[in-house]
């Protein structure tokens, strides 16, 4: 079955998901209640660096950043869908929040105004990516960072854990009995193939998977020190904090 996983290495998935969320206002995390984001949000702070200048990419309906800003003196919140970024500034409202600032754009050309900024967000993105837009992408964030400053890619889909989450979101087994996992397997035999025929990049709800070595690579690359961090409330997925080398080109 290994020929049937679409390789991160060769499928943008760029076009597909602004397509999918571009009237969407509801950002599908796995638990959407405050108090879940509240607890996410509280795990991407332990990874961030308090005070300066965020720049969240991908900001969705700000679910997120609204409990994050408190934690800067200001935050430019990006998305590309209109819809999200209405849906957002309705939640900044609600929530009284004054500085945060929404922008339309994208995680390959970022708003113009947006320069010096001390830490970087790109949550639930990279799975949209090809090694190609990750690179592009990072570029792009290094062209506004500061020297000192931080990126995180949060909640990266973790390759060498896909298994686990076929077997435990996508089909789950009823039972531990030989019969039930064969029927498992079946199911995933099946779901993949179809996937593979129609070129549903998207049939497991995740898109694109990298491996830890996959970021490592694109860090060097592009000029980065990367340090790799699980994830506190998804075992499939890590986060990856990038930090620009000294005195790189």
């Amino acid at each position: 079955m290994g020929n049937l996983i679409f390789s991160s290495e060769t499928h943008t998935l760029v076009p597909a998901s602004q397509a999918f969320w571009a009237n969407k206002t509801d950002p599908i995390h796995r638990y959407s209640t405050e108090d879940w984001q509240e607890k996410y949000s509280s795990e991407l702070l332990s990874l961030l660096p308090r005070g300066g200048v965020l720049l969240d990419i991908g900001c969705g309906a700000c679910h997120i950043t609204t409990y994050l800003a408190s934690a800067f003196e200001r935050v430019y919140a990006v998305d590309f869908s209109d819809s999200m970024l209405a849906a957002a500034k309705q939640r900044i409202e609600r929530f009284k929040i004054r500085n945060i600032i929404l922008l339309s754009g994208t995680a390959h050309a970022l708003p113009s105004e947006i320069m010096g900024v001390d830490a970087i967000l790109a949550n639930g993105v990279v799975q949209y990516f090809s090694t190609d837009d990750l690179d592009k992408c990072l570029m792009e964030c290094r062209r506004v960072l500061r020297d000192n400053g931080l990126i995180c890619a949060a909640i990266v889909p973790d390759k060498a854990r896909r298994g686990l989450y076929y077997r435990t979101i996508v089909v789950p087994a009823r039972s531990a009995s030989i019969g039930e996992k064969l029927r498992q397997e079946t199911s995933l035999l099946h779901r993949r193939a179809a996937a593979y025929v129609t070129k549903d990049l998207f049939w497991d709800g995740i898109g694109n998977w990298f491996s830890k070595s996959d970021i490592t690579s694109a860090a060097t690359r592009i000029g980065f020190e990367v340090e790799i961090r699980n994830a506190w409330f998804y075992d499939y997925r890590f986060h990856a904090l990038f930090r620009p080398k000294a005195n790189h080109g």
